[in-house]
């Protein structure tokens, strides 16, 4: 039996000033409701979807948008002293949360939840992947990091800028070279869409902007500045379409 490693959580971190503006934006954008703020200044929440745990988390923080993963190991002392000994570098901790950077730069933490599966419920949408976005000289090195820490068999995409981590029921992994040799490691997260024309109409409506649109994806800017894609995957099965929607 194929192992996935550990379940993540996708936290979409959004700037403090912005904070009820992208729980309304994102809960829409979902289809999910909000839980209860939580944290010392309500700066968290879930988005839950219909079934199942949520794996999609909002955190409010001060400076612009960005994203981090949550990987949940019982062992989280053994997955730390791992992640250690794979080049991740140790930032700090929160209420005993190991915050760490992968050696190019994503921040991740190490958490202890407990595992679920993807809701694929909703036949019209949903947000099930990551997409990690590596500058072209940190590719080799970081692509390799990712798929030891997260021990998911690694598979070349189609174009070989593109790499998947297989996740089986949990979030899915993408792995993208960037022709801009600059700057750190970084990620946004995707949805998988039925229909991505009549998607991104409902998207903008939503307060959101399209920055470009590609054969197989859409790129757009959230209201709080978070980039993101709409893709042509079935959300049934976060598989590629044959051919993308016209």
């Amino acid at each position: 039996m194929v192992s996935y490693g550990p379940w993540i959580q996708l936290f979409i971190d959004v700037p403090r000033e912005t904070w009820e503006r992208s729980v309304d934006f994102w809960t829409a954008a979902t289809g999910w409701a909000a839980s209860e703020p939580r944290g010392e200044g309500g700066q968290f929440v879930t988005l839950v979807p219909a079934d199942g745990p949520g794996w999609v988390k909002l955190q409010a923080v001060d400076g612009p948008p960005r994203l981090h993963l949550d990987l949940d190991d019982p062992d989280r002392a053994g997955a730390t002293r791992r992640s250690l000994g794979l080049g991740a570098r140790p930032q700090w901790e929160y209420e005993g949360v190991p915050v760490m950077r992968s050696p190019g730069g994503l921040f991740f933490c190490h958490t202890v939840e407990a595992p679920g599966r993807i809701d694929r419920g909703d036949p019209l949408r949903v947000l099930d992947q990551v997409c990690i976005d590596i500058p072209a000289r940190l590719w080799e090195s970081e692509t390799a990091f990712w798929a030891e820490l997260l021990q998911r068999p690694l598979t070349k995409g189609r174009e070989p800028e593109f790499a998947f981590l297989d996740g089986g029921a949990a979030l899915r992994v993408l792995l993208q070279r960037l022709d801009d040799e600059s700057g750190e490691v970084r990620a946004h997260p995707d949805f998988a869409v039925a229909d991505r024309a009549e998607e991104t109409r409902r998207h903008v409506a939503l307060g959101a902007e399209v920055e470009g649109v590609f054969p197989w994806w859409t790129v757009l800017r959230a209201p709080d500045g978070q980039v993101y894609c709409l893709t042509e995957r079935d959300p049934a099965t976060g598989r590629v379409r044959r051919a993308p929607s016209s």
